[in-house]
């Protein structure tokens, strides 16, 4: 189930009509921002973030993933809300 969440995450398409679901205007608007003035949709956006965390992300994030999917009803606005809140890693 996690997988199948993390490559909707990483798909546009599907990462766009999630990011609908999270619920937090000031995170859609930064993201539209964001993907605007990186010239690309929200959804491409979206998901090379995600895409960047599933390469980067230490022990800490992916437990915080975790925790905040385990409890939610909605799992992957959960992730998306929580990838979208943190800054980029380092490579």
């Amino acid at each position: 189930m996690l997988g199948d969440i993390l490559n909707q995450l990483a798909d546009a398409v599907s990462a766009e009509d999630i990011l609908v679901t999270i619920g937090d205007p000031n995170i859609v608007e930064r993201v539209r921002r964001n993907a605007s003035a990186e010239g690309v949709t929200t959804g491409a956006f979206v998901a090379a973030r995600v895409r960047h965390m599933l390469d980067y992300a230490d022990d800490d994030v992916w437990l915080d993933l975790l925790s905040r999917m385990s409890g939610s009803p909605e799992p992957g606005a959960a992730a998306l809300k929580i990838v979208l809140s943190r800054p980029f890693l380092p490579h």
